[in-house]
């Protein structure tokens, strides 16, 4: 590529990812620290006139060691060097148009949105949508600068801009989303109710063991605590919280550890949700239409979302309902 571009008369710096880009965490999906590679990429001194070439989806380690940053890894190698060098704004050109209401395999009438808040796109990727990935919106986000996504076999595509949208569209929901293969694990404690340091330990044995949370619901009576995971991550997070509440199961202070298996999260996100009402109205008599059995329900404190965990063989005729 620089071979490229000098031919055709640019001023090329390389920029080599692994002695520059400083990330910690796992050999497979570590999180790049934008302070210090900000500080090492401005100790390059690059001269403003020349274009700056970087090898996405790698970073190093304390250890000079090369890593990787993951699915999307490319996205988000673009996001933070966008970050460390306070670019005017990002463009990531991808395989797609930009962001839907929904997944247009799902869904044909999907329409494409134009422009979404940093907000709306953090909920939208965590909850599923595939274009984005969360990592790649946070340091774009923290720095407020703006992201453009475009379709490079389309280029001129109007696309969707990320930045502080202003709910020009006027649509309260700007999209839908599901997560697929999904458990659900309930930990109940008859006496659980003034009980100080139970979801503690809960959520600091799933953290210890690398788990996600994906949703969490807890019943008013403080009787029990739920929250899913991905299927796959199943069989560990059981395995640790049996050990960890031993005594409490043997002598039957914790009822058993319940589990359901085969669900999915479809979730509803937009801005306008906050002063639009009866969005959980519509969103639950849609899932009714198709006699869709609802397991758990959780809203975001700051009501940009809402999430119900479904069967996951219902995925596809609740996103097409709710659409």
């Amino acid at each position: 590529m620089a071979s490229i571009l000098r031919a055709r008369g640019y001023i090329i710096t390389i920029i080599d990812p692994v002695e520059n880009l400083f990330a910690e965490g796992h050999y497979l999906s570590a999180t790049v620290d934008i302070h210090e590679s900000s500080q090492r990429i401005s100790a390059l001194n690059i001269p403003k006139d020349h274009l700056i070439l970087l090898a996405g989806f790698t970073a190093g380690n304390l250890q000079n060691e090369p890593v990787i940053l993951g699915r999307n890894g490319s996205d988000y190698s673009a996001a933070v060097l966008a970050a460390c060098l306070q670019a005017d704004y990002c463009e990531i050109w991808t395989d797609v148009d930009g962001v839907y209401t929904c997944d247009p395999r799902i869904v044909p009438e999907a329409r494409l949105l134009t422009e979404i808040s940093y907000q709306e796109a953090m909920e939208l990727s965590y909850f599923g949508a595939k274009v984005l990935h969360p990592r790649t919106i946070a340091p774009i986000a923290q720095f407020q600068i703006p992201c453009l996504i475009k379709n490079a076999s389309v280029p001129n595509g109007n696309g969707t801009l990320i930045g502080n949208a202003e709910n020009r569209e006027c649509m309260p929901i700007k999209g839908i989303t599901s997560l697929n293969n999904m458990a659900m694990i309930n930990v109940s404690v008859p006496g659980m109710k003034g009980m100080v340091g139970m979801a503690a330990r809960v959520f600091s044995t799933m953290s210890y063991k690398g788990i996600s949370i994906v949703l969490i619901t807890q019943s008013s009576s403080e009787y029990s605590i739920s929250f899913c995971l991905h299927q796959d991550q199943l069989a560990e997070a059981y395995k640790a919280l049996t050990e960890e509440f031993y005594l409490e199961l043997k002598e039957g202070f914790l009822s058993s550890l319940d589990i359901i298996e085969q669900l999915a999260i479809i979730s509803v996100v937009g801005d306008g949700m906050r002063t639009f009402k009866g969005i959980s109205a519509y969103f639950f008599s849609a899932l009714t239409l198709g006699n869709i059995n609802i397991v758990a329900i959780a809203q975001a404190s700051s009501e940009r979302s809402i999430s119900a965990v479904i069967d996951n063989n219902m995925t596809t005729i609740a996103v097409q309902l709710c659409h």
